[in-house]
């Protein structure tokens, strides 16, 4: 809850690029800036993105083998990112898309080897009640959809109306799935809260 939270806030505040634009910087004149755009904030919430999924399944995941990759990964990856943002140009101005890809590719992986331990443990025949199986459900969709939109945002522009609003609506579609099935994840938890807390033990 607290790293939906802390997306949320991050996601919000990034939006003052375009209000400031929309209000022709008549609040505030960051033009010319590194604050002009907000591109640094969502490479920020990539990195911790990353580290923030990395001990979720290294938590949730029980195969020891699973664990090590997932660790290897999270560090690699992460320590990847840092690297891009600072060999190319660009951080504050837009999302780096090399480091979405990273970040994409990896969520994606963590996503199947979820699913494979799942299929190999004793869950697989009551998945339905775990909260994990909703939320990787949800973010394998979220990711598989929206990687391909961020690696392309640098070539973003302000006039690229058409760009802009698909891209709005399908990270807009994106959450509602994810969120609803959140949602349905959480509820299912605390309805069978004596056996995710079992198998969450186990995990960790």
């Amino acid at each position: 809850m607290c790293f939906f939270w802390w997306t949320w806030f991050a996601d919000t505040g990034a939006k003052y690029a375009a209000l400031l634009y929309l209000n022709e910087y008549q609040f505030l004149d960051v033009r010319n800036t590194v604050f002009e755009r907000s591109g640094w904030v969502y490479n920020i919430v990539c990195i911790v993105s990353i580290l923030f999924y990395t001990w979720f399944y290294h938590r949730l995941i029980s195969n020891k083998i699973f664990k090590k990759t997932i660790k290897i990964l999270g560090i690699t990856g992460a320590l990847l990112c840092v690297i891009l943002y600072f060999t190319t140009e660009g951080f504050w101005v837009y999302t780096n898309g090399n480091a979405s890809f990273v970040r994409g590719i990896i969520v994606i992986i963590y996503c199947v080897l979820c699913f494979l331990d799942l299929m190999n443990s004793e869950q697989f025949i009551s998945f339905y009640k775990f909260f994990g199986f909703y939320f990787t459900i949800g973010i394998f969709i979220f990711y598989l959809l929206t990687t391909p939109l961020f690696i392309y945002s640098k070539y973003f522009t302000w006039d690229s109306y058409e760009f802009s609003m698909l891209m709005v609506f399908v990270i807009k579609v994106c959450n509602v799935v994810l969120y609803s099935l959140c949602v349905i994840g959480y509820l299912m938890a605390m309805k069978h809260s004596k056996l995710n807390l079992k198998f969450s033990f186990y995990a960790t």
